[in-house]
């Protein structure tokens, strides 16, 4: 939830008002129309493999992802700052 929140915010402020409402609607189908499909992958993986594995996988995924994520946030601190700054969100 901490992470849908905060890309939705940042998306809203960097997002020019005119593309704002296309923008949103692609964010909300990325993170809402995908999740049928990641369900329908881990009940698939939960009958062959079992349930504590497919949860085991889950978790790896996720260290890898904040992983991922960790690695990437310098950059996008340094592509965002210049647009919150010319906002006057940053000083």
């Amino acid at each position: 939830m901490l992470v849908m929140a905060s890309s939705n915010t940042v998306i809203q402020t960097i997002i020019d008002d005119s593309k704002r409402g296309r923008v949103m609607s692609f964010y909300a189908m990325s993170f809402f129309g995908t999740a049928p499909f990641g369900s329908l992958i881990a009940g698939s993986l939960a009958k062959i493999l079992g349930t504590p594995a497919t949860l085991a996988i889950g978790g790896v995924s996720c260290i890898i992802g904040a992983t991922f994520y960790l690695r990437k946030i310098a950059e996008l601190q340094r592509i965002i700052r210049p647009v919150y700054e010319k906002q006057g969100i940053f000083n």
